[in-house]
């Protein structure tokens, strides 16, 4: 017997006892010579129960015969099969597990009989679960224990099988929350320390007011009380009678405002109410829209709050288009800034170039003058 569980399994302990296994029917044709090839017009009727389904088989032979009973075996559950025998065919037909998927099949040719015999005949699965008789078409049953799957194989004296809650998979998802949630906080410091080192984003949004808010808003998704109702308009019979908050399943912060997780708080409330923990952070929900009204515990309400602050009407998305919109004039600013320093750089060069022609004119001049200077010194001095 094979077992498969899913979150919405009870804890519990069962009792199992297998007595028949679902099986189809299965009817096969008297056997036709290996080159058979049939009369034009063949046509099958193939019954399940009192509805009658005729197929015409357009190529006449073996093969034909399987390929156009196969073709209809979504409507009629029921699929086609040649098997060569060493000397001859034969066609054996198979229905759907179940006694009331129970089939027959003639034709209107005496080219192609059927064996009188059933190969094997339809019938349900029987077993009790706990005192109580089951049966079933199929063997695979779903319905019987809350998500729980049994998938019988072979019928047994006895079966017991004992559902308890497995939390190392809580535990993990838990734990990812925990470090999301550093992972956020830390940026946070980052975004919000002017003396950070960080490289483009340190410090880039001290003293903003909104950061401050998302801060604190992402915070209460974790502190806060998340009680659901089974009644969401009156807000009456709380879902939860003991697990409300995620202060009760471990998670807290420390005195540096870390979250962290106490994992044997989280086994002990999982242990003791684990149909409370999954409805505190999912409600015992699966893929609701975010525009959905229907509770959804801590983990959907934090979904819900973080996709309004990334919309195109939030606060958050607003800012960053203010921000983006300054940046592209600080920068067209900065171009205009950067044209006039090249055309004053320039004309600081053409100055200085005119300067020092300027200066070596008069170095020439002062050279010049000299020279002339000492000749008429040396001329006073030889008189």
């Amino acid at each position: 017997m094979g077992i498969t569980t899913s979150s919405s399994a009870t804890a519990g302990t069962y009792d199992i006892v297998v007595t028949q296994l679902a099986q189809a029917t299965r009817r096969a044709s008297d056997s036709f010579a290996l080159d058979k090839t049939f009369t034009a017009g063949l046509e099958l009727t193939l019954t399940v129960g009192t509805t009658p389904t005729t197929i015409e088989v357009t190529t006449n032979t073996p093969a034909g015969i399987v390929s156009a009973v196969n073709a209809q075996t979504a409507t009629t559950g029921i699929s086609a099969q040649l098997i060569n025998t060493g000397n001859a065919y034969t066609l054996v037909f198979n229905g759907a597990e179940g006694e009331d998927n129970d089939f027959t099949v003639s034709s209107n040719s005496t080219e192609l009989t059927f064996q009188a015999a059933v190969l094997q005949s339809a019938q349900d699965a029987e077993l009790n679960i706990n005192g109580i008789d089951i049966t079933s078409s199929s063997n695979t049953i779903d319905e019987a224990l809350e998500g729980v799957t049994l998938n019988l194989y072979t019928t047994t004296a006895s079966a017991r099988i004992s559902l308890t809650p497995e939390v190392s998979a809580i535990k993990a998802n838990v734990q990812g929350l925990v470090t999301a949630y550093n992972n956020f906080a830390e940026s946070v410091k980052v975004l919000n320390d002017r003396s950070s080192e960080v490289e483009l984003f340190g410090g880039a949004l001290a003293g903003d007011s909104l950061l401050q808010s998302i801060k604190s808003q992402v915070r209460s998704m974790i502190t806060g009380d998340f009680t659901l109702y089974t009644d969401s308009v009156n807000l009456t019979d709380p879902q939860n009678a003991n697990i409300n908050a995620a202060w009760q399943v471990g998670l807290s912060f420390d005195r540096n405002g870390k979250l962290q997780l106490d994992e044997d708080k989280l086994e002990s409330a999982f242990s003791q109410y684990p149909t409370e923990v999954v409805t505190l952070f999912s409600a015992n929900t699966n893929d609701l829209s975010e525009f959905s009204t229907v509770s959804a515990g801590l983990a959907g309400t934090a979904v819900r709050e973080i996709d309004k602050m990334l919309r195109s009407t939030s606060l958050l998305t607003e800012q960053t288009s203010n921000a983006t919109k300054k940046i592209d004039l600080y920068k067209a600013d900065l171009e205009k800034l950067e044209e006039r320093m090249k055309a004053l750089l320039e004309r600081y060069m053409k100055q200085f170039a005119l300067m020092d022609s300027i200066v070596g004119s008069s170095n020439s001049m002062r050279e010049s003058m000299k020279s002339s200077f000492e000749g008429m010194m040396a001329s006073y001095t030889n008189k």
